[in-house]
C-alpha cells in the first residue's frame, strides 16, 4: 500500500520515438507505434491522473486533406462516409498497450484494446455521460449521428489509460529498490481497415486516421522525506485476453490462463465477417447473431442463448447453477428453422453476472444497457435497425457480454487457474454457418518481489 504524499508536481512527456518535430503518429503512414517513458525515482506516478492528449484527423479515401462528410448520416439516408465506434471513440484506434518497466520487464500486455473499453466503458456509464465528459475524454457519444458529426473535424481528446495497472486509480511506486523501477508504456495503433468503417465504399475503403500533438500528462507524488519506503512486494493489476470463434449451438470453450489469482473474467462477441472490414463496425459487443445463409445477407437475426455455465476443471465455479437466459420466440414458417426470437425480451440473470465482472456492483451506478441500447420494444420513434450504420434504436449496437467475478464479496479474494483450465459452456441457438468471434478477457493481480538490491521476480 502506498505511504501519504506531502505535495503533488505535475508533468507532461512526449512520445520517445517521435521523429524531429513531429509527433504525428498513423499505421496507414508507417508509424504504428507510440512509446513514452516515464523515468526511475523516489517518486509515486498518481495513476488516476495519467492521461494521454492527441489530435485525431480522419481522411477519406480521396486522399490527403479530405475530412468525412457525415453531415447526410439520419434515418432516410443513411449513408455515412468514415466513421468510428460511438462507444468508444478515438480508443478505436489503439489495438494493443504494452506497461513494462524500464529493465524490459513486462507488468500488462493488453490485447485488443478497443474490445476491453467496449465493455469496460458503456457498463459504466449512461447516455448522460456520452453527452458530456466523455465527449472529451474518448470522443465518444450517445449514437451514431453525433459521431459522425465530430467526424467530420479534427478531434481533441484527453484519455486515461483504461489498462488493468491504471485502472484502480493506485499510486505506483517508481523507484527500482520500492517499486516498478520506472515506466515504459508502448501504444501499437490498430489498422485503419479495423477501426474505421462507413457505407459509403468510394470514399471508406482506403480511408485512414492520423494522430497529431500526442503528450502524457499526470502528476507525482513526492513521499513523505522524499523516499520512497521499503517494500519486500508490490502487487498491481493486468487483463490477459484470449480469442476464440463460436459457431455451434452447444459450444465449450476450454481456456488455460494460467493465472493464480484471477479477479474476473467476461467475454464480449462480434460477428466474425465484422473484424478488418471497412463495410462494418468491428468493435460492436452484440449478442449472438445468424445469418440467413443466403450470399451476402447480414448477419442481423438473434440466436440468443438459452443457457451459460463456468467451469473450472470441469466443475462449475463459481456459480453451481446455469445462468438461464429469457426467449420470446415468434413462430415464422419463411425464418431459418421456423423460428425468430424477438428482441422484447431483457435477460436480467445474465446482464446481473455479467456487469458485476466489469467492476463491483456497489461502484456501478450508471450503465448504458438499458431500453435503447439493447434495442427493446419503445416508443421514441426510432426507425428499424440498419446493419451498416446501426441508425434508428441502435439495432444491435448492445452492451452485451456474459462474464462473472470470483471477488464477490469485494474482499479481495480470487480463483486459481494456474493448473486448472478456465471453461464456459455456451448453449444458444446459433445456425453453425454465422461464426462469432468471442473475446474473453481475465482481470488478476500480479507481484513484484524484491530484495535489498531490487526487483527479484514478477508472479502473476
Amino acid at each position: 500500500m502506498s505511504q501519504p504524499v506531502s505535495s503533488l508536481r505535475r508533468f507532461e512527456i512526449a512520445p520517445m520515438n517521435q521523429s524531429s518535430g513531429s509527433s504525428s503518429f498513423s499505421y496507414r503512414e508507417g508509424s504504428p507505434l507510440i512509446q513514452f517513458e516515464i523515468g526511475e525515482a523516489d517518486l509515486y506516478l498518481m495513476s488516476h491522473t495519467l492521461r494521454m492528449n492527441f489530435e485525431l484527423e480522419l481522411t477519406t479515401g480521396a486522399g490527403p486533406g479530405n475530412f468525412p462528410n457525415n453531415n447526410v448520416q439520419d434515418p432516410g439516408n443513411p449513408d455515412a462516409q468514415v466513421l468510428l465506434n460511438n462507444k468508444i471513440g478515438v480508443a478505436g484506434c489503439i489495438e494493443n498497450i504494452t506497461i513494462s518497466n524500464l529493465q524490459n520487464n513486462t507488468l500488462e500486455y493488453c490485447r485488443a484494446y478497443p474490445r476491453l473499453l467496449a465493455s469496460l466503458i458503456p457498463g459504466g456509464a449512461g447516455f448522460g455521460d456520452y453527452q458530456g465528459y466523455l465527449t472529451q475524454t474518448f470522443g465518444a457519444t450517445s449514437n451514431r449521428q453525433v459521431e459522425g458529426r465530430m467526424c467530420n473535424r479534427k478531434m481533441e481528446v484527453s484519455m486515461p489509460l483504461m489498462v488493468g495497472m491504471f485502472l484502480n486509480g493506485e499510486n505506483i511506486p517508481l523507484s527500482f529498490r520500492s517499486g516498478t523501477g520506472g515506466l515504459r508504456i508502448s501504444i501499437m495503433l490498430s489498422p485503419s481497415i479495423q477501426a474505421l468503417f462507413g457505407s459509403t465504399p468510394a470514399l471508406t475503403n482506403n480511408s485512414f486516421y492520423t494522430l497529431k500533438k500526442i503528450s502524457l500528462t499526470g502528476q507525482y507524488g513526492i513521499p513523505m522525506g522524499g523516499v520512497l519506503p521499503p517494500i519486500k512486494s508490490l502487487g498491481f493489476s493486468a487483463y490477459q485476453n484470449f480469442y476464440s470463434v463460436i459457431n455451434t449451438n452447444d459450444n465449450t470453450q476450454q481456456i488455460s490462463p494460467s493465472l493464480s489469482a484471477v479477479v474476473s473474467q467476461f467475454t464480449n462477441f462480434v460477428p466474425t465477417t465484422h473484424i478488418s472490414s471497412y463495410a462494418e463496425d468491428g468493435y460492436k459487443t452484440t449478442p449472438l447473431l445468424n445469418t440467413t445463409g443466403a450470399l451476402g445477407a447480414a448477419q442481423d437475426l438473434l440466436a440468443p442463448c438459452d443457457g451459460i455455465n463456468f467451469l473450472r476443471a470441469g466443475s462449475s465455479f463459481p456459480l453451481r447453477f446455469k445462468i438461464d437466459s429469457r426467449l420470446l420466440v415468434v413462430r415464422d414458417p419463411a425464418a431459418p428453422g421456423g423460428d425468430v426470437f424477438a428482441g422484447s425480451g431483457f435477460d436480467a440473470q445474465r446482464q446481473l453476472y455479467y456487469q458485476g465482472a466489469l467492476r463491483p456492483l456497489r461502484r456501478t451506478t450508471m450503465c448504458l444497457a438499458g431500453a435503447n441500447s439493447e434495442g427493446l420494444s419503445i416508443a421514441n420513434g426510432d426507425v428499424n435497425h440498419n446493419s451498416t450504420t446501426d441508425i434508428g434504436n441502435n439495432g444491435q449496437q448492445n452492451c452485451y457480454g456474459i462474464g462473472c467475478r470470483y471477488d464477490a464479496m469485494g474482499n479481495g479474494s480470487t480463483a486459481n487457474f494456474k493448473a486448472q483450465p478456465f471453461s464456459m459452456r455456451l448453449q444458444s441457438r446459433l445456425n453453425g454457418i454465422s461464426p462469432m468471434s468471442a473475446y474473453t478477457y481475465f482481470l488478476h493481480r500480479g507481484v513484484i518481489n524484491y530484495d535489498g538490491n531490487g526487483i527479484v521476480s514478477i508472479s502473476t
